[in-house]
């Protein structure tokens, strides 16, 4: 992973400043990912999850239903599969339920291989960086360091 690519972890939100080679790094996949993206049998379900896993690979954290997604990303996405994209929407709009935004979510995790930290996997990680923290002399750096890393997932 590039140095570039770890600036966005984290991210609760999609940038603002979200330029063409960014939108290609983070948007175009696989034969493996497209695969289960053409199964969606809708054209704004084929959006939605698409988005939701552009969004996991790039942030590592999945997005929730009220962010705006900028159209130079609605229109990328529609060009990869071949669908009319919307020129501006939330997911709100583009979910009606809230159920399929859920299942978008956790079909994104599963196609990444991302899994929610057990209870004990948290207690240990957290552990772990109490520990680093209490050996470090600057603490701002360390808390710097550790907002690259989601603490909320881990991928294998």
């Amino acid at each position: 992973m590039n140095l570039w690519q770890a600036t966005f972890f984290g991210l609760k939100q999609i940038p603002r400043e979200l330029t063409a080679f960014k939108t290609v790094a983070f948007f175009t996949f696989t034969a493996t990912e497209r695969e289960v993206i053409e199964q969606r049998r809708q054209p704004a379900r084929k959006l939605g999850l698409a988005l939701q896993i552009g969004i996991l690979r790039m942030s590592g954290r999945v997005l929730d239903a009220v962010r705006i997604v900028p159209a130079i990303l609605w229109r990328h996405l529609g060009e990869q599969f071949n669908v009319v994209a919307p020129d501006l929407a939330s997911l709100r709009a583009l979910y009606g339920r809230g159920s399929t935004l859920f299942e978008h979510q956790q079909l994104a995790c599963e196609v990444l291989d991302f899994h929610w930290l057990s209870e004990a996997q948290r207690r240990a990680l957290s552990g772990a960086l109490r520990l680093e923290l209490t050996r470090t002399r600057n603490r701002q750096q360390y808390v710097e360091k550790g907002r690259f890393r989601p603490l909320s997932m881990l991928q294998r």
